[in-house]
């Protein structure tokens, strides 16, 4: 009796201890820790940061490139049309608004350049000459062109101004003789034992405040000294005659 009890005692008691056995932990489930998160959003964070800068600079590059190449189409383009005009000179002279006289080709201090050229195109078919009178000036760090409705101008004959270039420092033309001479004026009066010069070329000097100095040289074509006004009863080519003025 008491062995059976005993047994009974023995196999509660076993049960009691598997039952207070502790269980076996359950494996953790896989995580970032606060650090591993930390130095992932750092890295981004450097990652975002350099490929803004890049994006930064590569628009400002597009910009600045953008910027230079217009600024070198406006110089170019200034350029070109001077020498279109250099290139058209004709020995028409003018006069001016006090009736005088005036060289075909003109370089002085009141103006840089002042010269009369042809090619003026005239698609209407208005009643004008298709030739023109244009000078050049500088004003306020800007070359500018003039340009005069008529050849002859009367006391109220006012310029057409045309902004060329901007950023001008300094602008002035010179004259080349046939001699080879430059000369910072024209026409030039020769001695009565000399032989009268003839303009060869024409010469600009320009100084901006971007690209520094520039020169630039035109030869005179001689065949297009000769073009006249083919108007209706438009006078004939002249010279103006200063002792032995030639232009």
């Amino acid at each position: 009796m008491r062995h059976g009890t005993t047994n009974a005692l023995a196999l509660r008691t076993g049960s009691a201890a598997r039952l207070a056995k502790p269980a076996k932990p359950v494996a953790s489930q896989a995580a970032f820790t606060l650090m591993e998160m930390m130095t992932a959003l750092a890295v981004f964070a450097v990652i975002g940061l350099m490929a803004t800068q890049i994006l930064t600079a590569t628009i400002r590059l597009g910009e600045t490139t953008r910027d230079r190449g217009d600024a070198l189409s406006d110089v170019q383009r200034a350029m070109d049309i001077i020498g279109r005009d250099i290139m058209q000179l004709t020995r028409r002279t003018v006069k001016d608004e006090l009736g005088e006289p005036t060289s075909p080709v003109t370089i002085s201090g009141t103006s840089l350049l002042e010269l009369t050229r042809a090619g003026w195109q005239n698609p209407l078919a208005k009643p004008r000459s298709e030739l023109q009178r244009v000078a050049y000036v500088h004003r306020d760090d800007t070359l500018i062109r003039l340009f005069w409705p008529v050849l002859d101008r009367s006391p109220g004959s006012e310029p057409i101004p045309q902004i060329l270039l901007k950023g001008v420092e300094e602008a002035s033309f010179a004259a080349h003789d046939d001699q080879g001479e430059q000369h910072g004026f024209w026409p030039v009066v020769a001695a009565e034992d000399e032989t009268a010069t003839e303009l060869a070329a024409v010469a600009l000097a320009l100084r901006l405040q971007r690209y520094g100095h520039i020169e630039r040289l035109w030869l005179v074509v001689p065949g297009a000294a000769d073009v006249t006004d083919n108007r209706p009863g438009a006078p004939a080519p002249r010279e103006v005659e200063a002792g032995r003025v030639r232009s």
